[in-house]
């Protein structure tokens, strides 16, 4: 009996699979919405006429509004319902992309794309928290999520790229934002719903002044984490085409008798560049299963700062191996940086009450995605000043200040034992 009893509690019940469903599959589309623009910077800029900052300019105001409106998703979330919420946002980052197809001004595109970044910021105060309050096995479900978001990152920049070289990027788009409105609907009317102010995981609890002065500092180190997070994957798809150049060049010449005019021959190397992203992003899908055992078995704040400091080696790898050796390099990296999101995301659940669990991922995503809005405008400076290859140094240096974040919340938290 107990063995039975112990295997019914490693299975999903019907409610449950249907939250982990629409959180995923809505988790896909965010991410893979989000990462559709870095994949497009290059042929964007060919078709506009406009240099590579310019083109990176058209995304601040998405990357933005995807942080900064987070946090009213949450209020809306935990008053009016995280279903409500997460499906009126696939919704309206589907029609966003349907308008940035269709757009035939600079202005009109730079708007179109940010409200993809508005519809696309409803989904981690709504998704996580109804992940968080209505699974029981928070770490595995957040792993599970965390697995379907980076496949969305991971296949953005092939679809992406695929979809230039064979319809061009303004059809594309229209295409990827019809499926994910089809997506919100469907949510829409799909009954699911967690019980407003509870949580089927029970955790050890904290005081209230002491949880609050830890998610404080949890929260400065989500600014750090943001910009890391940000400025990475706007500059890898670029920064590959740009390293692996002469690679790129030979897979060129198998296609010369085909691709034969100079557009052609640029979008395939886009397009190359883009499967190596798509590569990296794939085996980093691993980490998010990873980080949801850990998180589920050790302590949550060991094993954080374990994650960042694990990823320091190489992404300064990436930064100075040459070659196909660097795609290695930034898999690890990836693997490590991506699999600290389900004990990232399971601390905050530890450390705030669940009435107002949605706002809580509201803050840390508006602080994480808002921030990391700002690598835009520094990948821009950086990137005229001293090129895509120099830029790329840009990312250690946010991991670090991440570690030293987390150094700080080790010493305010210790002799507490944060675990599930």
């Amino acid at each position: 009996m107990a063995a039975k009893a112990a295997v019914e509690r490693t299975r999903f019940d019907g409610a449950e699979k249907t939250i982990l469903f629409f959180s995923s599959a809505s988790h896909f589309f965010t991410h893979f919405y989000m990462f559709v623009f870095p994949a497009l910077v290059m042929p964007m800029s060919r078709d506009l006429g406009l240099p590579l900052s310019s083109v990176l300019e058209l995304s601040f105001w998405m990357y933005l509004v995807y942080g900064l409106v987070a946090l009213g998703w949450g209020w809306i979330s935990d008053h009016w319902g995280h279903k409500w919420a997460l499906g009126s946002g696939v919704l309206l980052s589907g029609l966003g992309f349907v308008a940035a197809g269709l757009a035939d001004s600079f202005a009109a595109l730079s708007l179109s794309f940010a409200v993809v970044g508005v519809g696309c910021s409803a989904y981690h105060p709504s998704g996580t928290a109804i992940v968080s309050q209505g699974i029981r096995q928070r770490g595995r479900a957040m792993g599970i999520i965390g697995i379907w978001g980076n496949a969305g990152m991971a296949v953005a920049p092939f679809v992406a790229g695929l979809l230039n070289l064979v319809i061009g990027w303004r059809t594309g788009v229209v295409v990827i934002g019809l499926m994910g409105a089809a997506l919100g609907v469907l949510a829409l009317i799909t009954p699911f719903a967690v019980e407003r102010g509870s949580d089927r995981k029970v955790v050890g609890a904290l005081k209230k002044g002491e949880a609050g002065r830890l998610f404080i500092v949890f929260c400065i180190g989500l600014i750090f984490a943001g910009l890391m997070y940000r400025s990475f994957m706007l500059l890898l798809p670029a920064f590959l085409e740009a390293r692996l150049g002469g690679l790129l060049d030979s897979l060129q010449s198998l296609v010369r008798d085909r691709y034969s005019s100079v557009e052609k021959l640029a979008a395939f190397k886009t397009f190359s560049a883009t499967v190596a992203a798509t590569i990296i992003y794939m085996i980093g899908i691993s980490g998010q299963l990873l980080g949801g055992w850990a998180a589920d078995r050790f302590s949550l704040k060991w094993t954080y700062l374990i994650f960042f400091v694990s990823a320091v080696p190489f992404i300064v790898g990436m930064a100075l191996i040459p070659g196909p050796a660097l795609v290695a390099s930034a898999c690890v990296f990836v693997i490590f940086t991506h699999g600290m999101q389900p004990i990232e995301n399971s601390l905050i659940a530890y450390l705030t009450p669940a009435r107002w669990r949605s706002v809580s991922y509201g803050v840390k995503f508006t602080l994480s995605f808002g921030a990391g809005a700002f690598a835009v405008k520094l990948a821009g400076a950086a990137t005229d000043a001293y090129g895509i290859e120099k830029t790329i140094w840009i990312v250690p240096v946010f991991v670090i200040l991440v570690i030293v974040n987390i150094v700080v919340f080790l010493y305010l938290s210790r002799g507490r034992d944060l675990r599930h």
